[in-house]
């Protein structure tokens, strides 16, 4: 059974959305080599749109209500391998490099990552 997380990050004041993305993506990129066999199966990135470069098109709620940039979800084939995964970001020298290129777009104090349940899916009938 595949074990996932949710990601909701923030970008640092200053950071436009469009070099918020630029910068994540990049990160990424090279994220994946980092964890190698331990990279999850799919890291699914869904920004916020923002036309103006700073407020969501919010369809229900308030602006307040989506003061993060990106939600991110990560599946792994298992609880282990998502240990592994952040076992291998913790060690010294990733972590180093991590925390140097995320102080240049991502606000690490507001991230938080938190196991998710079951998936449901309704569709449109035809």
């Amino acid at each position: 059974m595949a074990f996932k997380t949710l990601i909701v990050g923030h970008r640092l004041p200053g950071v436009s959305p469009a070099e918020f993305k630029h910068h994540y993506e990049a990160h990424m990129s090279v994220i994946q080599d980092m964890a190698g066999a331990h990279f999850p199966l799919s890291h699914t990135r869904r920004y916020i749109q923002r036309p103006d470069g700073e407020n969501a098109t919010v369809v229900v709620g308030s602006q307040a209500d989506f003061d993060y940039d990106v939600l991110a979800e990560m599946v792994f084939e298992s609880e282990d391998v998502c240990k592994a995964f952040f076992e291998i970001l913790s060690r010294e020298e990733n972590a180093k490099w991590i925390e140097e290129d995320e102080k240049k777009f991502f606000d690490r104090k507001r991230v938080r990552v938190v196991v998710l349940g079951d998936t449901e899916v309704t569709e449109r009938k035809v």
